[in-house]
């Protein structure tokens, strides 16, 4: 009644599609522990049956009661899209059921039969078949030996494996499945796949490698920086202050409960008191592995709090019922008879099973090593995932922004020696009159103090396009100006960046909402960080960075300031191109470095509003407005450089005769055309001549 009232009446988060709250509190936390009971109750109740029955008549009146009933609850588990409270009650049931029937070590060794087949054949089909090939000839062979338990769990792993191979369960319940799918193909590769948010588990790698074995220590780590950490993410939080041996430390307390309630449960003496108990351990134990694989890497994401650690008022409430319950129990003792049962009929099975959790334990401990221990490696590897666009992305540890905050800029400088950008006021004040004759009056230096500015730009919209403006933030990453803060933000901090380029298909892309989804190739950068791991895994605090951060960081630009103002200056002076929008841009012939890149009219570095203006908008504003670098960006009309580049190569290939050299362009063979532009003289070719093209061929 309560997961039915949670489907009416229910809420979650926004866009999640998932339904978890009822009037303040989660139900599934508490129905995890009713189903239990049931459970506890029905073995309980029919333990001798299950354990002896041969026909199969028998066997099929008992396992499909249970089944239906388990089955039932899942059912709604998946309508409400709470798929890991689901997945603890199915295996809780299916261990539950195997200590019944007494086929326990049976269906270990399936579990283990079928993951050897998935991993040896690559095929989850093949491994499913031939998994279930093995149980049916089990079953032929020896007919009184079919393990139920391991039929379950079959149907369990494969239906995860496999669900998205079935489009009548998608389109039932869409947002489950889509769910299934995703934490699926980030399990399969967290390091590349094209799901939205697909870095998930790389942020909590990314946190237990700067813990490495021993932890930045308490107060010194960054939890804040990882998605969830209060619920999901607990455990890397507590990898990156305590290293790898306290996340063991966690594991072997989850240990010790499963062994305490199973002698809790063992001492009662009384079946359904062994059940229940037993039934808590295990309940608890799954949860933990669940959460504890799925934020390390090992398993898919399940979304089930980490128990008595997470954050969560329904769960903490539900678990520290079930201890107290435990405490209760440990006071029953039962008779010699019952002891004798109790014996006779689980003992067979407490050690099989508790070996087992040890070897699960020790499965994720290996996992873990991986990252604790090759540190220098994962620190700062990056994680190729999707935008929401579904366009293909590079991700990076967080950890290196708030690195690269704390080692601070340091100045960038044109090739004469002026001042463009630094994080000291005092080194302008020192250039004070070189930067007067350059064109600076403008920039109110003492504004800028008060502010608190972290960066300072004396020459302001002079430079924009080549500097970039750190405090503004914008056009980070874009390709309308060289941004000489964005593109050398790591030569400012003292170290390199070496970036390599990789061709990606982005299948899911879809350009806007109202679009579908389409197959694009592009382009990707991944920067490489790996100069930045020992300061990483030292500590953003740590005497290291300090020590790095007094490294000469100061970068030389090609550009003549001076002389890209006295051009801007003297463009402002015409009056006859006060309608008009130009760009000039001076090139030493000997080098090829760019002296200037000047344009008119000045980008408007005050008025951010109008600066980020998309072209829409842009087009019902009165005058021009520069956005973009007119000179030397490769997506900017009228596409001068092209023109002037392709020339020169026609000089170079013809000497003076290229001036004689004539074209007559009709208009069938412009590639493109645009409209009347403001302040222009009506149609034009837009970059596109081929005549033009021709000349440096």
């Amino acid at each position: 009644m309560l997961l039915v009232a949670t489907i009416l009446f229910g809420t979650g988060p926004e866009g999640s599609g998932v339904q978890v709250n009822l009037i303040g509190f989660q139900p599934s936390e508490f129905v995890k522990f009713f189903m239990l009971i049931f459970l506890a109750g029905f073995f309980a109740t029919n333990e001798k049956f299950i354990g002896e029955y041969q026909r199969w008549q028998k066997r099929w009146s008992f396992f499909s009661f249970a089944l239906l009933a388990i089955g039932g609850c899942i059912l709604l588990f998946l309508v409400l899209g709470d798929l890991g409270p689901a997945m603890v009650v199915c295996f809780t049931f299916i261990i539950l059921f195997s200590f019944s029937r007494g086929d326990f070590g049976f269906m270990v060794g399936a579990v283990v039969f079928y993951v050897l087949a998935v991993w040896l054949l690559k095929s989850s089909w093949l491994a499913t078949g031939l998994t279930a090939a093995s149980l049916l000839l089990m079953q032929v062979v020896l007919r009184k030996s079919l393990s139920e338990s391991s039929v379950m769990t079959l149907v369990v792993i494969a239906g995860f494996l496999l669900i998205d191979q079935f489009p009548l369960i998608g389109t039932l319940f869409p947002r489950p499945v889509q769910r299934l799918v995703e934490h699926k193909a980030i399990w399969q590769d967290a390091w590349n796949n094209e799901v939205y948010g697909g870095d998930h588990v790389d942020f909590g790698i990314w946190a237990m490698a700067g813990g490495g074995l021993t932890g930045q220590g308490t107060g010194e780590g960054f939890a804040r920086s990882i998605p969830a950490t209060h619920t999901d993410m607990v455990l890397p939080a507590i990898g990156e202050t305590f290293g790898g041996a306290g996340i063991v430390c966690v594991f072997i307390l989850f240990l010790i409960y499963l062994h305490r309630s199973v002698l809790v449960g063992r001492q009662t003496e009384t079946p359904f008191l062994f059940y229940v108990c037993t039934g808590i351990g295990v309940s608890t134990f799954v949860q933990f592995l669940l959460i504890a694989g799925g934020s390390t890497g090992a398993l898919p994401l399940s979304g089930v709090a980490l128990p008595f650690i997470s954050y969560g008022r329904s769960s903490l409430v539900a678990n520290f019922m079930a201890a107290g319950f435990l405490l209760s129990a440990s006071a029953v003792r039962g008779t010699a008879v019952q002891m004798s049962y109790i014996a006779d009929w689980q003992d067979k099975h407490i050690v099989p099973a508790l070996a087992a959790a040890c070897v699960g334990l020790g499965l994720l401990i290996v996992n873990l090593s991986l990252y604790v221990l090759d540190t220098q490696k994962w620190v700062v590897q990056p994680a190729l995932v999707a935008d929401q666009s579904g366009a293909r992305m590079f991700s990076y540890n967080p950890r290196i922004g708030i690195l690269m905050n704390k080692l601070r800029a340091g100045s960038l400088y044109d090739r004469e020696g002026l001042i463009l950008a630094t994080g000291s006021p005092e080194l302008i004040r020192r250039q004070q009159r070189r930067l007067l004759p350059a064109g600076s009056p403008a920039y109110n230096l003492d504004s800028a103090v008060r502010k608190r500015s972290e960066r300072y730009y004396p020459l302001n919209e002079h430079v924009f396009f080549w500097v970039g403006d750190a405090n503004l933030d914008v056009f980070r990453g874009g390709t309308n100006g060289y941004f000489a803060e964005y593109h050398h933000a790591t030569e400012l901090r003292g170290f390199p960046s070496p970036t390599t380029t990789y061709p990606v298909v982005a299948s899911r892309f879809r350009e806007d909402r109202f679009l579908p989804r389409t197959v694009r190739a592009m382009t990707v950068s991944r920067l490489d960080y790996s100069a930045l791991a020992p300061l990483l895994l030292a500590g953003i605090n740590s005497p290291q960075v300090v020590a790095f951060s007094k490294r000469n960081r100061d970068v030389q630009l090609t550009v003549d300031a001076g002389l890209q103002i006295q051009i801007q200056q003297s463009i402002a002076r015409d009056t006859s191109l006060n309608d008009n929008r130009m760009s000039v841009v001076v090139m030493e012939s000997a080098s090829g470095d760019v002296l200037a890149s000047a344009g008119y009219p000045l980008p408007p570095v005050n008025d951010e509003e109008r600066l980020t203006a998309t072209p829409a908008e842009q087009s019902r504003l009165s005058g021009w407005t520069t956005t973009t670098d007119l000179g030397f960006t490769h997506a900017t009309q009228p596409g001068s450089t092209a023109k002037v580049l392709t020339t020169l190569a026609a000089f170079n290939k013809l000497g003076l005769a290229a001036t004689k050299k004539m074209f007559v362009v009709r208009g069938y063979e412009r590639i493109r055309t645009g409209g009347a532009k403001p302040g222009g003289s009506g149609w034009n070719g837009d970059s596109s001549n081929p005549k033009t093209c021709t000349l440096s061929s």
